[in-house]
């Protein structure tokens, strides 16, 4: 199987609940409902490096980012283009690209800006044990000027039946 039309209907509608939340959260710019996505130990990089670890610490930064006059002042400029690929039945890949414009920058300005994102989602199985992913060592690049491209961030989905929304972002398995 190596297309997400293959997945199960209650797959793939899981896996579409868990990235409306994130898209609508965002877009409400309320991290609230993030708490029903992200799972007490899951793990969050962004493309500058910022690592945040466990619900209470992503959904916290998270709302600090959706208070931020820089950050409201971009715009989306369409819907997100997303593309899957499934590595297992249990495994899917989603990669997502938006565009924002007039994103305002510290010290005055706006740019327009490319946002990338790798998303991870793993079947849900209740009472599975997660394995902690080693630390990040260093940040990531940043480049540009003008048009700021943001390179990947990963984070881990579940996607399926367990508590709450149903949908869990955990840490990276190995």
């Amino acid at each position: 199987m190596t297309d997400f039309s293959e997945l199960p209907t209650a797959d793939q509608e899981a896996i579409s609940k868990t990235l409306l939340t994130l898209l609508k959260a965002f877009d409400d710019r309320d991290a609230e409902p993030l708490r029903n996505v992200y799972s007490e130990d899951a793990d969050w990089v962004n493309a500058f490096g910022t690592v945040k670890r466990g619900r209470d610490d992503i959904v916290e930064y998270l709302r600090g980012l959706l208070n931020d006059d820089n950050f409201n002042r971009g715009e989306l400029t369409g819907p997100p283009e997303t593309s899957f690929r499934v590595l297992t039945p249990d495994v899917v890949l989603v990669s997502a690209h938006l565009q924002v414009k007039g994103q305002g920058v510290v010290g005055g300005g706006t740019l327009d800006r490319d946002n990338f994102s790798l998303r991870a989602l793993r079947r849900y199985v209740p009472g599975r044990q997660h394995r902690k992913p080693p630390k990040p060592t260093k940040k990531p690049a940043q480049r540009g000027s003008g048009r700021c491209s943001i390179f990947p961030c990963f984070i881990c989905v579940e996607y399926g039946e367990s508590v709450g929304d149903g949908l869990q972002e955990t840490p990276p398995h190995r």
